[in-house]
């Protein structure tokens, strides 16, 4: 059976969970210990995801966990991939008696699994990754555990979603902080080549572009190293 309070707090500690404290990684892997938590029959979750075009169980709460889920993957055919792609539930009540995906079962079963529940995470009608949660019991998943489970997959998927934002922004930032220091240091260079050679900007460019080509090194770095022997021939 379900346990509110279990829920109420596991769903609390998501809501006020700050991705940016975290890795990506370590927001799926707090988000999983969670799940767990709000509901204790699983005694294993992991986390579907597409990652660079595949699929895989990327965080997990045990080093069983992918290797259960490999059958799948390996095949197409399991609850994890079918809740990925369908954003449908799927309950195994027995891997000992499964038939809609025997390989998989098998697996489970030689894990010492016997009862499955996969949910897929939603964001804006869309599966993002399905959350598969394992049991060493069988029927060990019912109605008011599966209402649970979906309703902390709701939410994890917004945590998710945000972290994926968060750490999508955060790079957009640190790509576009680092264009601007490579144009600064660029544009010191072509004065120094504009004052060394009497030469005007767009010509000092080409000196820099010439330079990286024959060089076969970025334009940066050719510019760096520009600004820095004519900073050092200041000092001496």
């Amino acid at each position: 059976m379900s346990d509110e309070p279990l829920l109420s707090r596991s769903v609390a500690a998501l809501t006020q969970y700050f991705v940016g404290d975290a890795t990506m990684r370590k927001t799926l892997q707090r988000v999983s210990e969670l799940t767990m938590t709000a509901v204790p029959q699983a005694e294993q979750v992991g986390i579907t995801m597409m990652v660079d075009g595949q699929v895989g169980t990327f965080v997990f709460t045990h080093p069983e966990v992918p290797e259960i889920d490999r059958a799948q993957y390996e095949t197409g055919r399991g609850p994890c991939v079918s809740a990925f792609e369908t954003g449908d539930v799927f309950v195994i009540d027995s891997t000992r008696n499964e038939q809609r995906w025997p390989e998989f079962a098998a697996v489970a079963r030689d894990h010492g699994v016997l009862s499955t529940l996969s949910l897929p995470m939603i964001i804006n009608a869309r599966p993002v990754g399905a959350m598969n949660l394992y049991a060493m019991t069988e029927h060990a998943f019912g109605e008011a555990d599966i209402d649970v489970a979906r309703q902390f997959s709701a939410q994890a998927a917004f945590v998710l979603a945000n972290a994926q934002a968060y750490w999508d922004a955060r790079s957009l930032s640190e790509n576009l902080e680092t264009a601007m220091v490579s144009r600064s240091v660029i544009e010191q260079a072509k004065g120094v080549i504009m004052n060394a050679r009497g030469v005007d900007a767009d010509d000092a460019f080409e000196v820099l572009v010439e330079t990286s080509q024959t060089e076969n090194i970025k334009l940066r770095e050719v510019a760096q190293r520009i600004v820095e022997e004519a900073s050092q021939g200041r000092s001496n």
